[in-house]
Parts: structure tokens; C-alpha cells; sequence
């Protein structure tokens, strides 16, 4: 730790998301999504901010509250909060990485929303 003007400061150092954040998006699971889920996730999109931050991870790595923040202009715990409903909905997934918390985005469950969305528009003739 370095000392400037007798306040310890930490050294410079360029943040790096944990590699787990950074894997490939596995195979989406054939499986529906429950009604609850579809629910869920569509509540959880409902709102310019949330959107705005799944837009913000279309750039495809982890970010920290901190840099959501900066990029939306907003409160840190205004995006903390968005943050918590993505989560409870398994848009967001997060890695600690010691006193950082990584927010990655779960694609997978996106895709199977998207593929979800869809079927439910395919017209069924009687």
C-alpha cells in the first residue's frame, strides 16, 4: 500500500473480471420456461433503466456497480436496486471477486425468454 500525504491509498491497478464471468454461454436448455419465470423476467425488463442496463451489457463482459453507474449517470444505489431485480428475475449473475462483485449478464436465460416470446405468437389453426 502507498502513502500520499500520510493517507494509505492503494496502487494503481487495472481491474480484471474474474475468468468464470468471461466463459462462453453454454448451450440454451431446450426446456420451456415456467409461466412464472416468463413472468418474472418480463416484470423485471419493465422498467427504460433495467433495459438500459441489459442494453450496457450487450458489450460482452462483467461490469461493477460503479461502472453501471457511471455509464447510466445514475445513483449507485439506484443501479444497486435495478441491479438486485435483475438478479431475482436470473437476467444478472454476479462473481465476487474479493471486495468487487462482477454483474455478468445470463444470456442463456435471455435466449430462452426471446425463443419463449416467440412461440407463444405462433398461430395455431383448429
Amino acid at each position: 500500500m502507498a502513502r500520499s500525504n500520510g493517507v494509505d491509498t492503494l496502487p494503481h491497478m487495472e481491474l480484471k473480471p474474474p475468468p468464470a464471468c468471461l466463459d462462453d454461454d453454454p448451450p440454451v436448455d431446450p426446456s420451456p420456461l415456467t409461466v412464472d419465470e416468463m413472468a418474472a423476467i418480463a416484470k423485471a425488463m419493465g422498467h427504460p433503466a433495467r433495459m438500459e442496463i441489459i442494453e450496457y451489457f450487450r458489450e460482452c463482459k462483467p461490469h461493477t456497480v460503479g461502472d453501471i453507474a457511471a455509464h447510466l449517470s445514475l445513483a449507485q444505489s439506484t443501479v444497486s436496486e435495478h441491479l438486485r431485480i435483475l438478479r431475482a428475475a436470473n437476467i444478472l449473475r454476479t462473481e465476487e471477486d474479493g471486495p468487487r462483485t462482477w454483474n455478468c449478464l445470463n444470456r442463456v436465460v435471455l435466449k430462452r425468454f426471446a425463443r419463449d416470446t416467440e412461440a407463444a405468437t405462433v398461430r395455431i389453426d383448429r
